[in-house]
């Protein structure tokens, strides 16, 4: 009987210790927990402003538990196209999940209150989003211009000529 309480204690050592392990690593077993969503996410950063379309995000699959209230769940591909032609009302960082709360129905209003420089710059991140470097860049020069102290502008420029010169 000696021998089989001893394995038995060592077998149930073993298991404390691959759970307590899976604690440590954030590794859970989702059995009865494994109910899984799949949802829109950004594909890249999209500041507030932006009119979306569907190569600017992504689909994603994650445990219910962790989709938020009002996130985009996709349950067909064609469900994807429901944020085509909304506009972003905050950034939405790469790889966040795109909530209704976060857009507008539309695109945005011209502001003829905006600044120039303002104006360039959101011009340049549509041409940038839209893989047109050299016109993004064009824009975010006569940002500059209009407004040498304008950092987004001038972050936008550091961004464009980096990917112009293949990242280096």
């Amino acid at each position: 009987m000696g021998k089989n309480n001893a394995i038995a204690a060592g077998a149930l050592v073993l298991a404390g210790a691959a759970y307590w392990a899976g604690l440590i690593t954030g590794e859970r077993s989702t059995a009865g927990h494994g109910e899984m969503s799949t949802v829109l996410v950004a594909r890249a950063d999209l500041p507030a402003g932006t009119v979306l379309v569907t190569d600017l995000v992504e689909t994603l699959e994650i445990p219910r538990r962790y989709m938020q209230a009002d996130s985009y769940e996709v349950r067909s591909m064609t469900d994807v196209k429901l944020v085509n032609g909304l506009t972003a009302r905050v950034r939405i960082p790469k790889g966040n999940q795109v909530t209704q709360s976060c857009l507008a129905a539309g695109a945005p209003a011209a502001d003829a209150a905006l600044p120039p420089s303002q104006r360039h710059y959101l011009d340049g991140v549509k041409y940038f989003q839209n893989a047109d470097y050299e016109r993004a860049r064009d824009e975010w020069r006569a940002a500059l211009k209009a407004d040498p102290a304008n950092a987004e502008a001038a972050a936008g420029l550091r961004r464009v000529q980096q990917v112009l010169s293949g990242g280096k």
